[in-house]
């Protein structure tokens, strides 16, 4: 079950009776970023747990399939980028998508999974978003 009491995900506009709910706001919220996208998407894809490195990599390659790869100094390539992939996704993505219950993190051993893969509005989103970036 999605955890909707994670930070930002609302801004106070589903606390009336006509709002949008909360479960809605925190999954428009997780999927708002690119990254935490990729991240679901190749959990889901996979159908298995992965590596932090394995994520991150594949995140990579992603990224310069979209052109989204930042420009590099001499001497820098890929290991550089797939190095801040990996600990954006450790000190930011990954936590954050643990604390929602989207994914479990084992942070010692660098382990992610997909916590339940019939989460509803989670997986409707994901797989229009899934559409929309040409990943499925």
């Amino acid at each position: 079950m999605m955890n909707t009491d994670t930070p930002n995900a609302s801004d106070g506009y589903a606390e009336g009776e006509q709002g949008i709910s909360p479960t809605l706001d925190a999954t428009l919220d997780l999927l708002s970023n690119r990254r935490r996208r990729y991240v679901l998407y190749y959990l889901r894809d996979e159908g298995r747990g992965v590596t932090v490195d394995e994520l991150a990599e594949q995140i990579v390659a992603w990224e310069r399939d979209a052109g989204e790869e930042p420009t590099t100094s001499i001497g820098q390539g890929d290991g550089t980028h797939r190095e801040r992939v990996t600990a954006d996704l450790h000190h930011c993505h990954l936590p954050r998508l643990t604390e929602a219950g989207a994914v479990t993190y084992d942070d010692e051993e660098g382990y992610v999974t997909l916590a339940d893969a019939d989460e509803r509005p989670l997986t409707e989103y994901l797989d229009l978003a899934a559409r929309e970036e040409n990943l499925r």
